[in-house]
């Protein structure tokens, strides 16, 4: 069988029960993130980077917050 050859699902059902149990963990592990690529080819990697906010200098939302906490203290 050359490197482009296709198995079948019988012949490879014989070569993955040898393999050892961090080996099927791992064939696991990657036909299960194919699966979620091919469902969802936009998904999150971990190769890219991503936005994230940061309430670091959100002042404005920080304002907002303090004025809800103070007038639900002046309710109690």
């Amino acid at each position: 069988m050359s490197w482009g050859d296709v198995m079948s699902l019988a012949e490879l059902l014989p070569v993955a029960r040898k393999l050892s149990r961090v080996e099927k963990l791992r064939l696991i592990q990657v036909l299960a993130a194919d699966l979620a690529e091919a469902d969802d080819p936009a998904r999150l990697t971990s190769e890219a980077a991503y936005p994230v906010w940061s309430p670091l200098h959100a002042h404005e939302a920080a304002a907002v917050l303090l004025n809800v906490l103070e007038a639900e203290r002046g309710r109690s």
